[in-house]
């Protein structure tokens, strides 16, 4: 299972960079082959071509004495400014759905591939602007220092979890309005979503819609499992090293000393601090444990249903994918699709998902 996810991650662009292809199309099927391909393809890297881009931490590198290691780690926090009130509530005040979205993202940031799911599922275009974790020049508009920051036209919105919530209740809207428009027309006839998604009255109307439900799950994802895949990343030396060595094409806002230096500054630095995470956030035992527990919690959420959300994703799965996604490529991913029953979910999930709807660069 494990080995093909991980062929068919090759065919996404986003997710793995071409000079790692050639090695992992040829990975073998057993977790133990796997992770021997993964140790070749550190060992095989030039120094030069190494990155800095780290899962969770990507900012500590130039203020680690200042102890800020763990900012990105934490569930997300609104800016006042832009939002002060429950990010899982929808907005009173809709604005339709924006003619222009950028992102400020790290590539491989949790947060941000919840934001990158939503997006892609629906179809929605957007840009994306890689935000250097050791200068933050690209924020320095901005008071808040964080990633994800979307801009709306043009309007800044913070928080991951506040930002789903806001394009869900325009999408939301859009389709109701769609539906009422075609109501007459033809009561069984799929209608279009955002110029590429189709979703049909029966997969929208699927009992496996529980708003309630739902919001108990997406509260999981930024309180616990975000948690437990941060402790598992950088549970050893080895994987500390190995999760600062995934990278992507589009990562890149380091020098070339500034990437050797944050490789091995990071990894030591998250591998040195996992032990006071892991009691900070009251994770007990053997963190291996302790995810393959919660990918269990999850699949029995899911019973006989394809989906959370029934026939279509809702934005529970949105959100579950999208954090596991963030660490395609490591271990801890290869294990979890391996040893837990998870990995059926995960490619229906890419079938749903389907390409990104990212625009390229101009």
């Amino acid at each position: 299972m494990a080995s093909r996810i991980l062929r068919r991650l090759l065919t996404h662009r986003d997710l793995i960079t071409g000079h790692h292809s050639p090695r992992i199309v040829t990975a073998a099927s057993t977790v133990r082959d796997k992770v021997l391909l993964l140790e070749a393809t550190t060992q095989q890297q030039p120094k030069a071509s190494k990155s800095g881009l780290n899962y969770l931490a990507l900012g500590v590198l130039g203020a680690a004495a200042a102890t800020s290691s763990t900012a990105l780690a934490e569930p997300e926090v609104a800016a006042q400014s832009v939002r002060c009130n429950d990010p899982y509530l929808p907005p009173e005040k809709l604005h339709g759905i924006p003619r222009e979205i950028i992102l400020y993202q790290y590539e491989v940031c949790p947060f941000c591939c919840k934001v990158k799911a939503f997006l892609d599922y629906h179809k929605i275009p957007y840009r994306t602007v890689e935000v250097s974790p050791l200068t933050k020049k690209q924020l320095k508009w901005s008071d808040y220092c964080k990633v994800p920051v979307l801009l709306l036209d043009g309007e800044p919105v913070t928080d991951s979890t506040a930002i789903i919530t806001r394009l869900a209740a325009e999408v939301a809207e859009q389709e109701r309005q769609q539906h009422a428009s075609q109501a007459q027309a033809s009561s069984s006839s799929s209608k279009k979503l955002l110029g590429g998604g189709t979703r049909t009255e029966e997969a929208a109307q699927s009992p496996g819609l529980d708003q309630a439900d739902e919001e108990r799950w997406r509260r999981w994802v930024d309180e616990r499992l975000v948690r437990l895949l941060t402790v598992n990343i950088y549970r050893n030396m080895r994987e500390s090293f190995q999760t600062f060595d995934y990278i992507t094409a589009s990562s890149c806002n380091f020098s070339l000393v500034e990437r050797e230096a944050a490789r091995v500054v990071g990894a030591v630095l998250m591998w040195g601090i996992s032990g006071r995470l892991r009691k900070k956030y009251g994770i007990e035992g053997d963190v291996r444990t302790e995810l393959y527990q919660a990918a269990s919690e999850w699949v029995d959420a899911l019973g006989e249903r394809r989906f959370h959300g029934g026939a279509e994703p809702d934005l529970a799965d949105l959100s579950v994918f999208g954090v596991i996604r963030s660490i395609t490529c490591t271990d801890t991913f290869m294990d979890l699709m391996h040893t837990t029953r998870i990995g059926p979910w995960y490619e229906h999930m890419m079938d749903a998902v389907g390409d990104s709807s990212r625009l390229s660069a101009s």
